[in-house]
């Protein structure tokens, strides 16, 4: 009895990542996510760039990946994982005008609500790792992270950043190559928008002239702070699945009625 109802509680407290399946990635997998891939042709039109100036060729290849601890030797100050195991990469250091991108939807429910301020948050981190040939803006690598209510068709978030863009600011890593440090969002959702469906998407894209590279982590989805101090930052909201409490009740009342039994 003690061993079955220490595994329930196990399960009772086991911590998920708030909104999305997955969202910490610490199946070391993409596991819920959508993964889609193309070519980089060019960015249509001039910068300012959003997502409208984005095109996505044919072909390519799925070239993502979960990542655990270690080392990006091209952007070595980025700590890794960002939370928990495992982070995931979209895209990678290679060439050949490959875009990679992945994405999620789910409605936005009162497990996303912060105990602390009693607000709606969508919180992740993601952090950029772009080669820069030095070509014009609308070949560069880039990267794009949106966040969207789909049921409102409106935008919540976005980040759209081509190498070394003017305003954005990069370190320099080996060889041409500039990175971010990870970026912390906290997207607040209005109260109005409990149980839209909200979706996130992050995109990597190689230069257009295929010989240069860029991609994206992505990591630390939930409804606790992504602190800037790194992995640590952030704590899984621990929730109780409906198995696990169904177990819990049913193994409760059980014990229940054995006592009883034995009094009588």
């Amino acid at each position: 009895m003690k061993r079955w109802l220490g595994l329930i509680l196990v399960l009772v407290a086991a911590p998920s990542f708030a909104i999305f399946t997955n969202g910490g990635f610490e199946t070391n997998s993409f596991a819920g996510w959508t993964k889609t891939i193309g070519t980089n042709p060019g960015l249509t039109g001039a910068p300012p760039f959003n997502g409208t100036n984005i095109v996505v060729g044919a072909g390519g290849s799925d070239t993502s990946a979960i990542v655990g601890a270690g080392v990006d030797a091209l952007a070595p100050l980025l700590v890794l994982p960002r939370v928990g195991s495992f982070t995931a990469r979209v895209n990678d250091s290679a060439n050949g005008a490959i875009i990679n991108s992945i994405k999620q939807s789910a409605p936005i429910t009162a497990a996303d609500r912060d105990p602390s301020d009693s607000l709606l948050h969508v919180r992740f981190s993601y952090a950029a790792v772009l080669e820069d040939p030095g070509h014009s803006p609308d070949i560069q690598p880039y990267f794009y992270v949106v966040v969207r209510n789909l049921t409102k068709a409106t935008i919540v978030y976005q980040d759209f950043t081509y190498s070394n863009q003017p305003g954005k600011t990069f370190l320099t890593g080996p060889s041409g190559w500039l990175y971010t440090n990870f970026i912390n969002v906290d997207v607040v959702i209005p109260d109005l928008d409990l149980g839209d469906t909200i979706e996130i998407e992050t995109l990597a894209a190689d230069c257009a002239a295929g010989g240069h590279g860029g991609y994206v982590y992505l990591d630390g989805f939930g409804s606790a702070v992504v602190g800037p101090g790194g992995p640590q930052g952030v704590v899984a909201v621990p929730t109780l699945s409906e198995m696990a409490l169904y177990l819990l009740i049913a193994m409760t009342l059980g014990a229940a009625l054995l006592k009883l039994r034995r009094k009588v």
